[in-house]
């Protein structure tokens, strides 16, 4: 089989991907002129669009933030995934057989294929044992009692570990699965009585869990027998990192970005009996707490939240932990506790569909929900205080004054307290804030903004748009040394191989940003032919410069040696060049 180059690979997967697809799979994209479509940015807060997917250039880039590239790129940053795992997804959308890795290949990039192949593999492996007729039926009857939809069973790859120390075990050996894997993909134990290892799930119900882009990256298991620890998970991996995965969100996009809101359960069940009775936009967090790069994951998808997690204690503390977390992020949230402590499984079950969707539809804001899920601690004045420092904790981290205005009003209302003394209070508490370290929103704690000139993108943008001045900056800067500028790495990859798959020759986010930039601006013939000539004027006398400096040196450097020969020869050099820039003239 004929080898191609990385470059060559990269170039045939971009050349079969549409990043308008890609994109709009994710992201609500409306249209926005010739070839482009606007959305509200993933990666930051905002409350008008500025982020421009480019159909022509097939780019894409933020006007708020910065952020840009290709499809590529887009995967990696919005899916968190490497590059070779969004190559090997795009090369898969596509058709496209990627050569194996070789041996000059990272193997932390082999293991991480090699762990997410043996995930596909073992859910395969759970779901052929749930299916068969001897090993499975406990699995099956158990699920009996769920009362789930054959579909959605199905649609989410339930499956069962059957009793006994090495099903799965034998499994992957019989298809000679490497040691290495058997190690790290978190499934088998060792044994301490003997070298040997052994299944981690046994006699448990099997929850695949994937991430974004479906990739089984781990198992939830429950016990289905009398073992104490009813749920398990399997053990963080080079694949799985539990605090940025969310149960179901693979499976919940498409509902999500038409709902534009998200039902945030605790379990599996829950989950799952939202999705078997029509309810998509949902995801759970799996009895874990709520995690900040778990809010920002939301956050890519949607602005708001209804927090639905189990009415008894531990599910009210653990949503009004989630509340603080998730407003960080900026999210809308509101929060229910349905009644009897149930579950939304149970409820949904018993109470049926329609009356779940009126229970969500009274879902309260989250400052209602808050002190009155903390009613004991409000009968005293002492409670009531505590409870407003640990809300005014929360809107602290908000950028809205006028939310901030509504909320305290709200606040004071429920609590019984002054709204003159309550705004007061949370004054004073945002300057003792200042005094000690903040915490920053979700938001801030991203990479800053990318910061770029404009009179760089419309220079950028000119030789995109014009062939003919394209031409010109290549006659121009022929003999010239550019330097290491945004602007002059851009148009250095420009010049020498033209515009096509630019984002993965550019060396860092800034340059990709540039070229993104300019490639979603249109500049008019008679103003763009300006630009040009005055920005080439500007890089050749810059280079001149740079050369001057370097003769300058050199001659110092003979001066100390007492070269004579060489300092004669640099002198002619700087004379001529010094006419040169006269020519030129300043910049």
């Amino acid at each position: 089989m004929q080898k191609h180059s990385t470059k060559e690979i990269v170039a045939n997967v971009l050349a079969a991907t549409d990043i308008v697809r890609v994109v709009g799979s994710v992201l609500e994209l409306k249209p926005s002129g010739s070839g482009r479509f606007k959305a509200l940015c993933p990666f930051h807060k905002e409350k008008t669009p500025s982020f421009i997917v480019n159909a022509h250039r097939q780019i894409f880039h933020c006007f708020g933030c910065g952020k840009g590239g290709d499809a590529l790129t887009f995967l990696q940053e919005h899916d968190g995934m490497t590059f070779g795992e969004a190559l090997r997804h795009l090369a898969d959308r596509a058709g496209i057989q990627l050569p194996a890795y070789s041996a000059k290949d990272e193997q932390g990039a082999k293991l991480r294929t090699a762990l997410l192949d043996f995930g596909k593999f073992a859910a395969q492996q759970y779901r052929a044992f749930l299916n068969n007729p001897d090993k499975g039926r406990i699995g099956r009857r158990y699920l009996d009692t769920r009362q789930l939809n054959a579909t959605t069973i199905e649609r989410f790859g339930l499956g069962y570990a059957p009793e006994g120390w090495s099903n799965l075990l034998d499994c992957a050996k019989r298809v000679n699965t490497p040691a290495q894997v058997l190690d790290q993909c978190g499934l088998f134990k060792q044994s301490e009585r003997s070298r040997g290892k052994y299944d981690l799930f046994r006699n448990r119900l099997i929850f695949p869990i994937k991430d974004i882009a479906g990739n089984t990256v781990a198992f939830g298991g429950r016990a289905l027998d009398d073992n104490p620890a009813k749920y398990i998970n399997s053990p963080e991996t080079t694949v799985y990192k539990k605090s940025r995965i969310l149960y179901g969100l693979h499976e919940a996009r498409d509902a999500l970005r038409k709902e534009k809101y998200v039902l945030l359960v605790e379990g599996y069940f829950d989950l799952l009996r939202c999705f078997d009775v029509g309810i998509e936009n949902v995801v759970a967090s799996c009895g874990t707490a709520l995690t900040t790069e778990q809010a920002a994951l939301i956050r890519r998808y949607v602005p708001e939240v209804v927090i639905l997690y189990d009415g008894d204690n531990a599910g009210i503390k653990a949503a009004l932990k989630g509340i603080g977390v998730l407003t960080k992020a900026g999210l809308t949230v509101r929060a229910l506790a349905l009644p009897d402590g149930k579950d939304p499984d149970d409820y949904i079950r018993e109470a049926g569909l329609e009356a779940f969707k009126a229970q969500i539809a009274a879902a309260q804001d989250f400052i209602t929900f808050y002190v009155r899920m903390s009613a004991a601690r409000a009968e005293t004045i002492e409670g009531r205080t505590a409870i407003a420092q640990e809300i005014f904790e929360i809107l602290h981290h908000l950028d809205d004054t006028l939310r901030i205005d509504e909320y305290l009003k709200l606040l004071a209302r429920e609590l019984r307290l002054n709204e003159w003394a309550c705004r007061k209070e949370y004054t004073a508490f945002q300057k003792r804030g200042q005094e000690r370290q903040p915490i920053r929103p979700v938001q801030q704690q991203s990479p800053a903004k990318i910061e770029l000139k404009r009179d760089d993108i419309d220079f950028i943008a000119a030789l995109l748009n014009e062939e003919a001045l394209l031409a010109k900056a290549q006659a121009t800067l022929a003999d010239i040394s550019l330097g290491d500028s945004p602007v002059e790495q851009v148009v250095h990859e420009l010049l020498q191989q033209g515009s096509e798959n630019l984002t993965q020759r550019l060396a860092d986010e800034t340059t990709r940003s540039l070229f993104a930039a300019a490639a979603n601006v249109d500049c008019a013939p008679e103003h763009a032919e300006k630009v040009v000539i005055k920005r080439l004027h500007r890089l050749e006398h810059e280079a001149l410069q740079r050369q001057d400096a370097w003769l300058q040196n050199q001659i110092r450097e003979a001066e100390r040696g007492n070269d004579t020969a060489r300092m004669l020869e640099l002198f002619t050099q700087k004379t001529q060049l010094k006419k040169k820039m006269e020519q030129v003239g300043a910049a």
